[in-house]
């Protein structure tokens, strides 16, 4: 099998795992799963569990000069930022507005590797780009469903997102590390931090007197006892793969 036919598998494997993940999480944010930062938990704990068991069966070796703490947690902060901010986005906006946001990382990041980076590209690479611009300018104002928070967190989500892929990028060539080394060292901060939001952000309901507040403990506490709760918790585990 050739080189070229592997890599368009992983491809077409790469954009239908995406979109189906999509799919999967708003239908857990539909089914009363309000918790953006509790479902990045969940999948942040399978991560780790997930690099262990690739560590232990030899897929890959632990690296000899790992990222120092401060780096592990910055890296980890703007991973949980990315992907906290896409969940509170995809849970906000329609999912057509959240996959356009998704289109916008490629030249955010390329703006902002040039602005602090001196980084450039080519002129064919920014026209093309600019036409990818234009077309989701259409669609943003051509959107009945957008709404002003879904929009500021669109953009959280863009920007934040932006910045993680560069420190990813940085930080492997500066301590040689590969992808599945830096994201195993990563890993456990990314849960820790993860965690820590959804304790302040959703897991108390701090106005008591109001009956329709969400809390993501109360949820939880109804697993057993609510078989649409228990259906939702098992369709959220199926994210985490």
């Amino acid at each position: 099998m050739s080189d070229s036919l592997i890599t368009s598998g992983y491809a077409i494997g790469n954009v239908l795992s995406s979109v189906a993940i999509v799919l999967v999480n708003k239908k857990v944010f539909a089914a009363g799963f309000h918790f953006p930062f509790t479902l990045s938990f969940f999948h942040f704990c399978f991560t780790v569990v997930f690099y262990k068991l690739l560590w232990s069966c030899s897929f890959f070796s632990l690296p000899t000069n790992d990222l120092p703490t401060f780096e592990k947690f910055k890296v980890a902060l703007a991973g949980v930022a990315s992907i906290g901010f896409m969940n509170v986005s995809l849970a906000l906006n329609s999912v057509g507005f959240y996959q356009i946001t998704k289109l916008t990382i490629v030249p955010v990041t390329l703006a902002i590797n040039f602005i602090f980076f001196n980084v450039s590209t080519t002129t064919k690479v920014k026209i093309s780009l600019l036409i990818l611009l234009l077309g989701v300018g259409v669609a943003t104002v051509s959107d009945v469903e957008l709404r002003m928070l879904g929009f500021f967190f669109g953009i959280l989500a863009v920007v934040s997102t932006a910045m993680f892929q560069i420190w990813q990028g940085t930080k492997q060539k500066e301590y040689g590390l590969s992808g599945t080394q830096l994201q195993n060292s990563v890993a456990f901060w990314q849960a820790a931090v993860s965690l820590a939001c959804s304790l302040i952000f959703e897991s108390f309901c701090l106005d008591t007197s109001s009956t329709s507040c969400d809390a993501a403990l109360d949820f939880l506490a109804k697993i057993y006892t609510d078989p649409a709760v228990t259906a939702t918790m098992w369709l959220l585990l199926g994210t985490c793969f």
